[in-house]
């Protein structure tokens, strides 16, 4: 599914949880390709849901119930990411610039036994993409959940700074799961390249509002991801080739299904929106 607006394109892929598989900002004279699809890459611009990032041991226990997730994290004991990002999203309503999409889930997994709706919507505006998400409890019961995106931005060159500031770090053991510690975390409090800096780490932002972290590009463009205040935390990912960084806003924190960190409970007919989107300066 492919739209077309000011100068610019995204291409989305509604077989495959509704991930972006392309998407050019900018105008008619110039524009940039912020996400591409890339080789060998996992949870390319992946919707994260019903938990982002890790859960210890694939398990947790939600009102006197045990829960088990396959162990899908690469070796290691963990669940990762949810399972939304390979399912297949319904075209609510579609036009040049805004594409709204549905997933429907009836609550039939033995993982996770909630019936609900996401409803995603892509606006493309000049320079910018806006993303909105709105989960709702269809079920009669309350329903644990926590949402994340996990996209790769192109970085192209190594002189690429990025900004992040006011934040702690997520302190973790051997498994990435936390320790409970946090620490603050200064190295991207101002512009600082990226070049020889490998992360893959979660962090917390100390500001309930809206927050971003900015990409610098060596042509003087900025590329700001911003999140609004229902997204507490971001993680930061740098894959080995240099080619891209994953900058993945989430509403909570590692293993939020066990420690509570950032979870929403939704009660029955409940629903909870939250914004994300990208801007290029």
């Amino acid at each position: 599914m492919e739209l077309k607006a000011y100068g610019q394109c995204m291409q989305v892929d509604v077989e495959a949880g509704a991930a972006i598989t392309h998407l050019t900002l900018g105008s008619e004279d110039h524009s940039r390709a912020i996400i591409s699809s890339h080789a060998n890459y996992h949870y390319q611009s992946s919707l994260l849901f019903p938990f982002p990032n890790r859960l210890k041991g694939g398990q947790y226990r939600f009102n006197n119930t045990n829960y088990q997730f396959l162990l899908n994290d690469f070796g290691r004991p963990n669940a990762l990411h949810g399972f939304v990002h390979d399912q297949r999203f319904e075209i609510v309503e579609l036009s040049q610039d805004k594409i709204n999409l549905r997933l429907r889930s009836s609550g039939d997994r033995m993982a996770y036994p909630f019936k609900f709706e996401l409803d995603l919507t892509y606006s493309l505006l000049p320079g910018k993409l806006d993303i909105r998400v709105e989960i709702s409890n269809s079920g009669d019961r309350i329903m644990p959940c926590g949402f994340g995106w996990h996209p790769y931005f192109n970085i192209r060159d190594d002189k690429t700074h990025m900004l992040l500031s006011g934040v702690e770090k997520i302190e973790i053991d051997e498994d990435m799961i936390p320790t409970g510690k946090r620490t603050p975390y200064k190295t991207f409090e101002e512009p600082a390249l990226l070049r020889d800096v490998r992360l893959d780490t979660c962090f917390r932002f100390l500001s309930e509002g809206i927050n971003s972290t900015s990409l610098y590009f060596v042509d003087g463009e900025e590329l700001q991801i911003w999140q609004d205040h229902n997204y507490s935390f971001v993680q930061v990912f740098t894959p080995d080739d240099g080619k891209t960084i994953a900058i993945e806003p989430m509403t909570c924190g590692i293993d939020a299904l066990n420690s509570g960190d950032g979870l929403k409970k939704l009660s029955p007919g409940e629903s909870w929106a939250v914004n994300c989107g990208l801007g290029l300066k």
